[in-house]
């Protein structure tokens, strides 16, 4: 059945990358599965993403949100929100600024975050 569920997770980031979104699932502190945009967003492989510390991909002033909001959905808090700006970093990029989705799925392990870049004014 864990297998099922992971080919469907799989599955969701594959489909996700087809209509242009960054996506992964990721579980405590690590990412599980990745998709290419994910990756490339991040300037690594999809190999790479799994297993990666958020730490290593978190700017230093959202560190601390993005571990609160990942305890308090471990504990099923519902006042966290799924939708809200964070600050990235990437080995050529010290500071990106990103949008994201994240939804906790009721019949997956792991929860989904979708990831866009934030378009500066005038950016198109």
């Amino acid at each position: 059945m864990e297998e099922n569920r992971m080919d469907k997770r799989d599955q969701l980031v594959e489909i996700l990358g087809e209509f242009g979104e960054a996506a992964a699932f990721y579980k405590g502190q690590h990412v599980l599965l990745a998709n290419d945009l994910f990756a490339e967003l991040f300037e690594r492989t999809r190999e790479d993403c799994t297993g990666l510390p958020i730490n290593e991909i978190v700017h230093n002033e959202s560190i601390e949100m993005i571990q609160d909001f990942i305890r308090r959905r471990a504990k099923e808090d519902t006042g966290v929100p799924t939708l809200y700006k964070a600050a990235f970093k990437t080995p050529s990029n010290p500071k990106i600024e990103l949008k994201l989705f994240v939804l906790k799925l009721k019949v997956s392990e792991g929860v989904l975050v979708i990831l866009r870049k934030v378009q500066a004014p005038g950016e198109s």
